[in-house]
């Protein structure tokens, strides 16, 4: 058993089978206080759940009543998924994510309501878009999207998901013009923190990158709890 301030949890993990029937890593965060309201998270190829975004996102999750699953992917430094060519690596990861999400769908006794996704992970988020179009009834939460990707751009605009953007102005997939219109097509928010790289780390002091983090968590927990209060 865990805690983070004054809330409990525990670990657990569910039984995922993907790509090639290949266990699928997972982390289940389940409140002790009962709570039947789930996210879901899809971190980065490289960037994990235990990486400082991610970290304080679950943290504020948590702190808002909502249990937190995430897949832990096996693809960094992986040779059998880094052999692959482009394509055959996002099968893998779509066979793995639909797998999972389905899991969650029919195993798990916990509403769904909230995606949060970082960087390939938002390229999870897009396919779930496709693959299930009753998942745009979830809130996501795009951390450092790959908007110049023209697909996940593309499958946002088409289902329209209430979204929060986070990405930095110095992220390499930051385009200002097609945040302003995917913000539009979702009635969504945005943050953008000047200077910010694509691990959210603003260079020049860790002060900086402190107070970057900071006010990303802010924007998730408000985010969280208005959305919430709505339902």
């Amino acid at each position: 058993m865990r805690a983070k301030g004054n809330v409990m949890y525990r670990f657990e993990s569910l039984a995922i089978r993907g790509h090639r029937e290949l266990e699928v890593p997972n982390t289940l965060r389940l409140l002790e206080e009962e709570s039947d309201r789930l996210a879901f998270v899809f971190p980065g190829r490289g960037y994990t759940a235990q990486a400082p975004l991610l970290y304080y996102t679950i943290s504020s999750l948590l702190h808002n009543g909502i249990n937190v699953l995430s897949v832990d992917y096996q693809y960094f430094n992986n040779p059998d998924f880094e052999s692959l060519e482009r394509d055959e690596q996002f099968r893998w990861l779509y066979d793995d994510v639909e797998s999972a999400y389905e899991t969650v769908l029919n195993e798990v006794e916990l509403r769904l309501e909230i995606l949060v996704g970082k960087s390939l992970g938002t390229i999870a988020i897009g396919h779930i878009l496709d693959s299930y179009p009753k998942s745009s009834a979830h809130k996501v939460i795009w951390h450092t999207p790959l908007l110049l990707m023209e697909e996940v751009t593309q499958q946002i605009e088409k289902y329209r998901p209430e979204s929060l953007f986070v990405i930095g102005s110095a992220d390499p997939h930051y385009d200002e013009n097609i945040l302003a219109r995917l913000v539009e097509a979702t009635n969504g928010e945005a943050v953008v923190v000047d200077d910010a790289n694509h691990a959210m780390e603003v260079p020049g002091g860790v002060n900086d990158s402190l107070w970057a983090m900071e006010k990303v968590i802010d924007s998730v927990g408000e985010f969280v709890r208005v959305k919430s209060s709505q339902e």
